[in-house]
């Protein structure tokens, strides 16, 4: 499925090569309908960012699009804009439905902008260290910034983009800081799709810091989905033999992600609706490919009555009940 993506990205112009290439022998790039892309500049984080946008055409419902912004666009964006095609194109009216679809990305042809996602995803360092200054971590307030105040009113005076239906999704540090927005700026978006957060940055700072900064928020009607892999983190027991086995188990992804989980109950008579879905057998990057297949769908859902707290693998047959219903 990786590769799969990194086809998608490749083939329908996200790159720069592959958008510039000429034809030759009648092969020519092929181009994703419905999508563009800009390069714009950040007043907050001093840098350019590659944005990526599925536009509907079908007129906007009467209360505006629903929309969904995506973190590490280059590698997320192409599955979500087929996904978005093909609900607006369903055959069956009932189940047609419209999707703003907005990719924050970086300029060049990587999937990630290692360097770039990493400051722009980590929150502030909750305790002065003596790396506390490092540059390279931080960013997720400046970052937050560019989105409120800069992308987001450029998309909204491009679409009819309805207020109370706005989604945040973001995976590995990309969940980091779709959490600590939920938790610093909860009415940025009413909903938030955090696959394999990396809790375990900085020391778990923000699952030490989420309870409090929470528990006098209004979170009505504000929904979280939790997304983490089976395989994210070794079985209770098994040894650790390689340097990366090591790293799970000091990371303890899936643990985390159930932690916070049932940490966050008492947030549910704020407002706040949970899901959380383990998906068996799969590992970091994989996750991020199963959940992204349900990104648009959870997007479009109206509310966040029908979703149950899930907290269990599943197996396959059985996952599909975890996932948020097509509207």
């Amino acid at each position: 499925m990786n590769a799969l993506m990194a086809l998608l990205v490749a083939s329908q112009g996200l790159g720069d090569a592959s958008a510039q290439a000429a034809e030759t022998d009648g092969w020519k790039p092929v181009v994703l309908p419905q999508t563009e892309q800009r390069d714009i500049h950040s007043r907050n984080t001093g840098d350019n960012y590659r944005i990526f946008i599925f536009q509907p055409q079908q007129p906007a419902p009467p209360g505006g699009y629903p929309v969904l912004y995506v973190l590490d666009g280059n590698a997320l964006f192409p599955m979500l804009a087929v996904q978005a095609i093909a609900h607006e194109s369903s055959p069956d009216p009932a189940t047609r439905a419209s999707v703003v679809v907005v990719g924050i990305g970086y300029p060049g042809d990587a999937l990630y902008d290692i360097d770039r996602r990493t400051r722009d995803y980590t929150p502030p360092a909750a305790v002065a260290r003596n790396d506390s200054n490092d540059l390279r971590y931080g960013g997720a307030d400046r970052f937050l910034a560019f989105v409120q105040t800069e992308l987001k009113p450029l998309i909204e005076a491009r679409y009819a983009i309805d207020p109370r239906r706005q989604t945040l999704f973001g995976h590995s540090y990309g969940g980091l800081f779709t959490l600590y927005t939920l938790m610093t700026q909860p009415d940025a978006f009413q909903n938030y799709l955090a696959a394999s957060p990396s809790i375990w940055w900085n020391d778990h700072q923000l699952l030490e810091q989420s309870g409090p900064l929470l528990a006098e928020s209004n979170l009505q009607p504000k929904r979280l989905w939790l997304t983490v892999g089976e395989a994210e983190e070794p079985l209770p027991g098994k040894v650790a033999t390689s340097g990366r086995e090591r790293r799970l188990v000091e990371r303890r992804m899936r643990s985390n992600v159930q932690q916070l989980f049932e940490r966050w109950a008492s947030l549910e008579r704020h407002g706040l609706k949970r899901t959380l879905t383990i998906h068996p057998g799969a590992g970091h990057g994989e996750n991020a490919t199963l959940t992204a297949a349900d990104a648009t769908n959870f997007a479009l859902q109206a509310d966040a009555s029908s979703q149950g707290a899930v907290s269990e693998p599943r197996t396959a047959a059985q996952s599909a009940v975890d996932r948020p219903e097509t509207p």
